[in-house]
């Protein structure tokens, strides 16, 4: 009986985080859309405080997690508050190459949003597609 309770209760916290991760990373990728910052000067790189870094294969799950940026890194210093408790990952790539194809105007946006859960290293990650105006 107590077993159940204890993982109700852990479930009920999960699905909390992983409900708020999910808004993170709806608010992350409508800014990005909304801002048309996938296309401010050309595709961003790591540097504009998009396409950032991969995630760490070695190391402890904290240490992995603490390598990541904060919601609130570049270019959202002003956007979201800080001390969330979540990490993040963009990843913005064009669908062609090519100048001369359509698909060149469109890209691919890739948000993961990361949290720590009982020493587990959680993760949610949403895509979209963003057409240049």
């Amino acid at each position: 009986m107590f077993a159940s309770f204890a993982f109700g209760l852990q479930s009920t916290r999960f699905s909390g985080q992983m409900g708020r991760a999910i808004a993170w990373n709806r608010q992350l990728i409508e800014m990005i859309r909304v801002r048309n910052l996938a296309f401010t000067p050309d595709l961003p790189t790591s540097a504009s405080g998009l396409n950032d870094p991969p995630l760490p294969q070695e190391g402890t799950p904290e240490s992995r997690f603490l390598s990541l940026r904060e919601l609130n890194a570049p270019p959202f210093l002003n956007d979201l508050p800080l001390g969330t408790g979540f990490r993040r990952r963009i990843q913005i790539r064009r669908l062609s190459d090519d100048p001369g194809n359509y698909h060149y105007r469109i890209v691919q946006i890739l948000v993961t949003v990361y949290w720590m859960d009982n020493g587990r290293l959680r993760e949610v990650t949403l895509k979209a597609l963003h057409r240049q105006p």
